[in-house]
């Protein structure tokens, strides 16, 4: 279920710019009014809301609620720091799940100066799951590699953090089948170690837009 948000309206065109962004490198955003209260939330935000978010009376909150306190004092400092200050200033904690590790909140005043081009936010917060890494789409990756649908699968596994290994086991292949594609992605890519090319990927994510779902 959509959590209930304040806003009568659909996010601005800047805020609407900056979520397309956010989903698209996993990263999930919940803009808050004064009174803690959802304006707007991008759609990777919302899954998060089944495990370690909700609300109470309008007002985020943590679902854990020894983590509840330690948020709320953060979102507390923030919004004051920032009424203070006039400055951004950002702090973070771990909101806990029970079946995983925990996803991380990072809160982040906007200090009154920008919150009328983000729709009249005090406060952003940022989610990542450590666990849910970003993809390049396959579009991307053939147009300005070359890379094949299943060249441009195993990066993105790669990205994902499998090894050789666990991408034969996973894809049914042996690991000198694997290690001679990875061998192409290398070469296509011009990188020359699976860490290099990890890092390129990781950059290209922050432009992508996923069209394919990648085991």
């Amino acid at each position: 279920m959509r959590p209930e948000t304040s806003a009568q309206y659909a996010p601005s065109p800047l805020v609407a710019i900056l979520f397309r962004i956010l989903n698209a490198i996993h990263c999930g955003a919940i803009l808050l009014d004064e009174n803690k209260r959802i304006v707007h939330l991008n759609h990777s935000a919302q899954p998060y809301f089944r495990e370690v978010l909700s609300t109470n009376r309008g007002r985020l909150c943590a679902t854990d609620r020894g983590g509840d306190a330690l948020f709320q004092t953060i979102l507390d400092q923030s919004l004051k720091s920032g009424e203070r200050q006039g400055d951004w200033r950002q702090e973070a904690l771990g909101l806990k799940r029970d079946d995983k590790g925990p996803v991380i909140a990072r809160v982040v005043s906007t200090g009154g100066k920008a919150a009328d081009v983000l729709d009249g936010a005090a406060l952003v917060v940022l989610l990542v799951d450590p666990e849910d890494g970003p993809t390049v789409s396959y579009a991307l990756l053939q147009q300005v590699f070359g890379l094949t649908r299943g060249e441009a699968r195993l990066a993105n596994q790669l990205l994902c953090g499998l090894s050789l290994q666990e991408i034969a086991e996973r894809d049914g292949l042996s690991v000198a089948t694997v290690r001679s594609h990875a061998k192409a992605v290398l070469a296509k890519t011009r990188t020359h170690r699976q860490a290099e090319l990890v890092g390129l990927l990781a950059r290209l994510a922050m432009i992508s837009e996923n069209d394919a779902e990648w085991p």
